[in-house]
């Protein structure tokens, strides 16, 4: 049971943001699909270049730190196990 003050207000400050992101996501769902559907062109460019930058960003980094000039293979198994783990953990959580 929530503190409640002595007005009988909940004293539970992170229900009262959630509750509020709650709202705000419902108010601007119509918004959102409303724009999604007027210019789906734009938004798919922007998320192909933000994947994009994300993809050169990491093998960048990795680059840098030297992890593409071990043996490929190593990257393909330990790419394996990340994406096994990854699928795994997704089906437990999605129960």
């Amino acid at each position: 049971m929530p503190e409640k003050d002595e007005n009988g207000i909940s004293l539970d400050i992170l229900k009262h943001v959630e509750d509020l992101s709650n709202e705000v996501n419902k108010l601007m769902a119509s918004r959102a699909k409303a724009v999604f559907r007027r210019y789906p062109v734009t938004f798919a460019l922007l998320i192909l270049f933000g994947v994009t930058a994300v993809h050169e960003a990491l093998k960048g980094l990795m680059k840098d730190f030297g992890l593409l000039d071990i043996n490929p293979w190593y990257l393909f198994v330990a790419g394996l196990v990340i994406l096994t783990i990854t699928g795994t953990l997704y089906k437990k959580l999605d129960k």
